[in-house]
């Protein structure tokens, strides 16, 4: 009992320290996506939100977190964190906030809508050149699925 008690603040401690969520690992190939219920497959495209109670969803696409946030089915406040697959480093999740899109129809993403993500500002010039499209933030990101899929997401709430 006393070893216990000696060990309490220390797990409490380490508790309170957690300030950075971290993001699950994407079983590529078996898990499926929380919105259109397709198998995640391309790592350059995934993406996958927290929420503070620790629920996890993972996503096959970018378009498909932002429906996902759109549709309301998590409430804002509810959201603890958003990663999106950094296109350059296919496999590594960034934050959304940390996160520029491009939106190039070279560039084919699992849903259609062609969203990619990058952490750097010199990978998504490359991108650019690359491929062209149009340069996004998130809300843009968040706009821009929104008009391309307003059927889907009157169905989706």
């Amino acid at each position: 009992m006393r070893a216990l008690l000696l060990l309490l603040p220390l797990l409490f401690l380490t508790i309170a320290c957690e300030t950075r969520p971290t993001p699950e690992p994407i079983e590529y190939g078996k898990d499926s996506c929380e919105f259109c219920r397709m198998i995640i497959a391309d790592a350059g495209f995934a993406a996958e939100l927290k929420t503070k109670k620790g629920k996890v969803y993972k996503f096959d696409s970018i378009e498909c977190l932002a429906a996902f946030v759109l549709s309301g089915r998590v409430p804002k406040e509810e959201i603890l964190a958003m990663w999106v697959s950094d296109f350059a480093h296919k496999g590594r999740l960034i934050r959304v906030e940390k996160a520029k899109f491009l939106v190039s129809d070279r560039l084919r993403s699992p849903m259609g809508l062609n969203i990619s993500a990058y952490e750097s500002e010199e990978d998504l010039k490359t991108a650019f050149r690359n491929f062209g499209g149009k340069i996004l933030t998130w809300e843009e990101v968040l706009r821009y699925v929104g008009e391309k899929w307003k059927d889907r997401l009157s169905g989706a709430r």
